[in-house]
C-alpha cells in the first residue's frame, strides 16, 4: 500500500503574520528597507504573493511591522539588562555604542522613514521608548546621589542625540572609531549629569545593550 501523504499543518492567522515578518527580517538584513518587495517576501516565506497582502495591504505598512517587531523585541531584552545592573552602569551600557548591526538598521529605517510614514511612525514612537528609558536611568542615577540633574527627560533627549549622532559617525561612515565614539558619548554624559572623567567607562558592562545581531538571528528563526 502506498504511504499516505501528511497533509501540511494548517497554520493560525497569528503564526503566518508572524512567519511573514520574521521573513522581512530576513530580507531587511540583506538588502535594507528600501530594498524589501512584497513578492521577494512571499517568496522568502513560501506562499503566493496575495497571501502577504491578506496581512499587510502594502509594502509601506509590513516593513514597519517588522521594524517595530524587531525593536521591541531589542527594548525587551535591554530592559532586563538595565534592571540587572546598578544606576552607572546601567547609564554606561545603554550611553556605550552598540554592535554595528544594531545601528545599521536604525540608520537605514531613518534613511527610509521620510518616504514610508508608516515606518516613520513606528521610528518615532521607538525613538521615544528609548528616550524614557534613559530617563528612568538617568533618574536612577540621582536617585541613588550619584549624579545630578534638574530634567532627566530634558537630558535624556540631550544624550540620546548625541549618542545617535555619534553613532552615525561610527557606524555610518567610519569617521570615528568604538574607543572615540564612547569617549564623546561618556564625556558628555559625565559633564551634564555630573559624574567624575572616567566613571562611566569604568562602569561600562560587557556586553553591551542593543545585541542586534544575535536578537535578529533569533527573530528570524
Amino acid at each position: 500500500m502506498a504511504e499516505q501523504r501528511k497533509a501540511p499543518e494548517r497554520k493560525s492567522s497569528d503564526e503566518r503574520r508572524d512567519e511573514i515578518v520574521r521573513a522581512t527580517l530576513r530580507l531587511v538584513a540583506i538588502k535594507g528597507f528600501a530594498g524589501v518587495t512584497l513578492r521577494e517576501v512571499a517568496t522568502e516565506v513560501g506562499v503566493v504573493h496575495g497571501l502577504i497582502r491578506h496581512y499587510f495591504s502594502t509594502r509601506d505598512d509590513l516593513v514597519a511591522a517588522a521594524f517595530d517587531f524587531a525593536v521591541t523585541s531589542e527594548l525587551s531584552s535591554d530592559r532586563a539588562m538595565l534592571d540587572g545592573l546598578d544606576p552607572v552602569a546601567a547609564l554606561a551600557g545603554w550611553l556605550a555604542s552598540t554592535p554595528e548591526d544594531h545601528y545599521r538598521v536604525w540608520i537605514d529605517a531613518w534613511s527610509e522613514a521620510g518616504r514610508t510614514p508608516a515606518l516613520a511612525a513606528a521610528l518615532d514612537r521607538h525613538h521615544r521608548d528609548c528616550e524614557r528609558i534613559l530617563t528612568a536611568v538617568i533618574e536612577r542615577v540621582v536617585d541613588a546621589g550619584l549624579g545630578a540633574s534638574a530634567n532627566p527627560a530634558a537630558d535624556s533627549r540631550l544624550l540620546t542625540a548625541v549618542a545617535d549622532g555619534v553613532a552615525v559617525q561610527h557606524h555610518g561612515i567610519a569617521a570615528i572609531g568604538v574607543t572615540e565614539a564612547n569617549d564623546i558619548v561618556f564625556g558628555v554624559a559625565e559633564r551634564q549629569l555630573g559624574l567624575a572623567p572616567g566613571t562611566l567607562a569604568r562602569a561600562n558592562p560587557a556586553p553591551a545593550r542593543g545585541q542586534w545581531a544575535e536578537g535578529a538571528a533569533l527573530l528570524a528563526r
